[in-house]
């Protein structure tokens, strides 16, 4: 019954290696796959008024990454603490308002808040941040889409807006151009206007000098008239006198009613004129509004009063001359009648100085005349100056207009040829980089990722098991494997062959039972034989040569390769003292030569890890053979 159940105790060593890996390459060989991951339970609190919170869970369930359950966020925070979800993901109230606010000019970010228990189990909270950031993504699409959606309505209605500047622009210039005619047309009327103006100036100044002559005379007239009466006590001087003055009376009645019907028809002939100057001065200030067409329609209005006073004063200034020829005539008919001379020459004196302050009225007016005159010629070469200068900006803000008009219209077209380009920005906005990943030795699994560490472990753990319970077994039931056995060489070898047959075992069973896609048999069953022949060098030498040193030093060699030989993590994420014994390892190797079996064979890579497995084999292996040949003969 012993001898069976040593030999149960050598098939369960010889299983070891496979035992350890098995199990747990099959518990975790894809957690992340369809009834793994989604068994994951995650708590959601929707409390969303709107439907984009709804929207959201169903398409965090339909994505079948997690285990959801919808709860209140009372129950769900309770569970969270007990561990009975990983994680809460709280929508809140505003969260469509929120999201919609990305057409509105103040924006709003749409937040959901993400609470995973890391205490509970910190590698399920980073798998489902993964989900949560891939959900953010999508939102972040969807938002995107939105906002360049919504700008690309509004771009696209620029064209529809330029048209409206565009017939605006139409209708200004059109009315620019009825400006620039009428401002045309004003602009010849000031030129003729100033024109005429100066030779009806100049006739002005004729009559200023004429009235100045003949006030001159008249006082030379009254000097005469004086001085006739001065000398009523000498008739005979006084008829001479008289006689004189007739004839002088005579000559300045002609003179005055030349001058004077001259004078007349003269103001008569140019008022007309000048009430057109007024209306067109006038007509310009209400038009424009400028000030200097306002000071001018003022001046001509004073002097179109002004011509109305002269040629009303030329009246009086006719029936004073008859009151003088009636005075000397009576003073003639009656030169015997002192009396009738004297009262004549009252007559005289009356109308002396009618004819006198008629003249004084006719200077004044004419001085006046002349001076407004002077006013309105300046006032008419500015407003012709500012007419031009007004006709010209016309001329160049209807030019423009017409070129902005040409400019808007092109580009109306260019807009419209532009804007074909964000017909389909909407849905290009919403995955506008995509990631085509083409995977180099593509792994089909995690279980297969992992397989190289736990296979490698697994041997490792094999060969110390096989020197803890074959070695150093107090009952000495395996004879040549046990402590005391005296040919050491024939156990080296056995221990070699035992490792070799759990290694047949461990690939062989791992193949049946696990989803292994092996590039090449031959050299997978090879390396598994290499890498627990090189273990078993390793593990022969510390145990055999050092005891409970040596096993202490295996477990010690154990750990440091769980963490420096880059099974698991790289190599170059874990700390720096790690890093340096990454090399100097032998899982290293094994792991690496695994990789090349298990996924896609590298030549290069598979010869250099046989290489350096094979040297630490072969060197152990004879350092360990020429000790125990050494303490065999020692025994002798």
């Amino acid at each position: 019954m012993k001898d069976k159940f040593k030999y149960v105790i050598i098939s369960v060593v010889l299983l070891i290696p496979f035992i350890y890996s098995y199990f747990y390459l099959k518990a975790y060989w894809n957690p992340y796959g369809e009834g793994n991951i989604d068994n994951l339970p995650v708590a959601i609190v929707n409390e969303d008024k709107g439907n984009n919170g709804k929207k959201l869970v169903e398409s965090i369930k339909n994505s079948k990454k997690l285990k959801i359950k919808e709860l209140n966020e009372e129950k769900a925070n309770k569970g969270l603490n007990k561990g009975e979800y990983y994680a809460v993901i709280n929508i809140p109230k505003s969260f469509t308002k929120d999201m919609e606010s990305a057409r509105e000019e103040e924006k709003h970010h749409a937040t959901i808040t993400y609470s995973p228990n890391q205490k509970t189990n910190y590698l399920a909270s980073q798998i489902i941040n993964s989900v949560v950031n891939a959900v953010e993504k999508n939102l972040d699409n969807e938002i995107n889409s939105k906002i360049v959606g919504g700008l690309s309505e509004n771009i696209e209605e620029v064209p529809d807006k330029l048209n409206k500047i565009s017939d605006g622009f139409s209708e200004l210039k059109e009315g620019t151009t009825k400006l620039s005619d009428g401002s045309n047309t004003l602009l010849q009327g000031t030129n003729t206007l100033e024109s005429n103006y100066k030779k009806f100036n100049r006739g002005v100044s004729d009559i200023k000098n004429g009235s100045d002559r003949l006030s001159s005379a008249i006082n030379s007239l009254d000097t005469g008239i004086s001085q006739i009466e001065s000398s009523n006590t000498q008739i005979d001087d006084l008829i001479n006198g008289i006689g004189t003055l007739k004839q002088g009376s005579d000559e300045f009645s002609n003179s005055l009613q030349n001058y004077t019907n001259g004078v007349k028809n003269t103001l008569l002939n140019s008022k007309p004129i000048i009430d057109e100057l007024k209306e067109q001065a006038c007509e310009a200030y209400q038009l424009t509004g400028q000030e200097e067409y306002k000071e001018k329609c003022t001046k001509l209005t004073t002097l179109s009063e002004t011509y109305t006073v002269i040629i009303n004063s030329s009246d009086p200034l006719l029936n004073g001359n008859e009151q003088i020829n009636g005075g000397i005539t009576m003073l003639k008919s009656k030169e015997s009648n002192l009396k009738a001379l004297q009262n004549g020459l009252t007559s005289l004196k009356e109308g002396s100085a009618q004819i006198k302050a008629g003249a004084e009225n006719l200077k004044g007016g004419a001085a006046s005349l002349y001076n407004s005159s002077v006013q309105i010629e300046n006032a008419l070469y500015k407003v012709n100056t500012g007419t031009s200068t007004l006709n010209n900006g016309l001329i160049t803000l209807n030019s423009s207009v017409t070129n902005a008009k040409k400019e808007i219209d092109t580009n109306i077209d260019n807009t419209k040829t532009e804007l074909k380009k964000v017909e389909t920005l909407r849905d290009y906005s919403k995955e506008p980089v995509k990631i085509d990943t083409k995977e180099v030795n593509k792994v089909n699994s995690y279980g297969t990722a992992f397989s190289p560490l736990f296979l490698s472990i697994g041997l490792w753990i094999g060969c110390l098991m096989m020197f803890m319970v074959f070695y150093y077994d107090k009952e000495e039931r395996f004879g040549l494997l046990g402590i005391n056995s005296k040919d050491k060489v024939k156990q080296l070898l056995a221990y070699h062959g035992l490792i070799t047959l759990s290694s047949i075992v461990l690939g062989l069973l791992s193949q049946i039972l696990l989803d292994f896609q092996i590039s090449n048999t031959f050299m997978y069953y090879l390396s598994l034989i290499i890498i627990g022949n090189t273990f078993m060098s390793i593990m022969a030498f510390l145990i055999t040569n050092l005891n409970d040193i040596g096993k202490f030093i295996s477990l010690i060699l154990l750990v440091l390769q769980l963490a420096a030989s880059g099974g698991t993590f790289p190599v170059e994420t874990v700390t720096k003292g790690f890093r340096w014994l990454h090399n100097l390892l032998p899982m290293t190797y094994s792991v690496n030569l695994l990789r090349e079996i298990l996924v896609k064979i590298d030549m290069s890579l598979l010869t250099n890890n046989i290489l350096v497995l094979g040297f630490i084999l072969v060197l152990l292996t004879t350092i360990n053979i020429c000790i125990s040949h050494k303490k065999q003969e020692s025994r002798q």
